[in-house]
C-alpha cells in the first residue's frame, strides 16, 4: 500500500509539472498595445510618480524626492515618462496617483484575461520593465515582464 501511495503521488507530480511548468516560465504581457483606463480622474490632475520602495509587492507611498511628471491632455505610451539615460543603480518602481497624493489604479485586460488593476511598473537597474496587476475579483497580485512601449494610457 505504501509504495502504491509513493509512486501515485510522483505520477501527480510529474503530470502537474508537464501541464504547469511553473518554474519555468515568467508571465509576459501579450505584443499589443494595453490600454490604461482611469474613471474619474481629470487627466490634467493625474500624475505618474516614483514611489518610494517599501514594499516588492503592493501599495506604496510617493518617493520623498517628489519625482512625478503630470500626464499630458492626450493619450501616450508609458514610455513617454522614461525617455531619460538610466542613472538609477537600483531597481524603481512608479504608478499614478492624484493631486492629493493618493494612489490611482487604472484598469487593463486583453484578450483571454479578465480585467486587472495597474499598481505600478517597476524598472530594473538594467532598463528591464515590469508591472503589477492585481486581479479584481480576488486581490491576488501578479508580476507581469513586459515591453513598457506597449502600453498606453
Amino acid at each position: 500500500m505504501k509504495s502504491f501511495s509513493l509512486s501515485f503521488i510522483f505520477v501527480v507530480c510529474l503530470i502537474l509539472f508537464s501541464i504547469c511548468p511553473v518554474f519555468s516560465n515568467f508571465l509576459v504581457t501579450p505584443e499589443q498595445n494595453l490600454r490604461l483606463e482611469l474613471v474619474g480622474s481629470a487627466r490634467d490632475q493625474i500624475r505618474f510618480c516614483k514611489q518610494k520602495p517599501l514594499q516588492v509587492f503592493g501599495r506604496n507611498q510617493i518617493a520623498p524626492s517628489v519625482t512625478c511628471q503630470f500626464l499630458p491632455e492626450v493619450e501616450v505610451g508609458l514610455d513617454h515618462f522614461f525617455m531619460e539615460e538610466l542613472t538609477e543603480t537600483e531597481e524603481t518602481q512608479w504608478a499614478f496617483y492624484d493631486s492629493s497624493g493618493k494612489q490611482l489604479f487604472p484598469t487593463v485586460s486583453w484578450e483571454g484575461q479578465e480585467p486587472l488593476n495597474f499598481i505600478s511598473v517597476v524598472r530594473s537597474k538594467r532598463g528591464q520593465f515590469g508591472v503589477q496587476l492585481q486581479r479584481k475579483k480576488d486581490g491576488a497580485y501578479f508580476f507581469y515582464r513586459t515591453k513598457i512601449q506597449n502600453w498606453m494610457i
